[in-house]
């Protein structure tokens, strides 16, 4: 019977680049994206190489730099934090008192 490696990698996060978490790595291939499809927009609407080369260069850089700080800030579910922190209420409105009434009672 042949020797086969046993799968090391089966509960690690996906990894591209030093970039932790599948979330980065799709905001940084959907920006990416956004930036291309800007690049095209610009050529068809006639402005001139020169400009939008740089600008698409520009505009990649910066969102990739950024996506990087942020999976290096927040690490591998920090996105996700963000996120959960960002919808949670900044306090409860509790305008019945049938709630605590009901606490007191044997």
């Amino acid at each position: 019977m042949g020797h086969y490696p046993l799968n090391k990698g089966v509960n690690k996060p996906v990894e591209f680049k030093g970039l932790v978490g599948s979330r980065y790595i799709l905001l940084l291939l959907g920006g990416l994206g956004g930036v291309f499809l800007g690049f095209i927009a610009l050529h068809v609407a006639g402005l001139s190489s020169y400009l939008t080369l740089p600008l698409a260069m520009g505009g990649g850089f910066a969102w990739v730099t950024r996506v990087f700080a942020l999976s290096a800030r927040y690490g591998e579910h920090g996105a996700m934090k963000q996120q959960a922190k960002s919808r949670q209420p900044l306090r409860i409105v509790n305008r019945n008192p049938r709630h605590f009434k009901e606490l007191s009672r044997p």
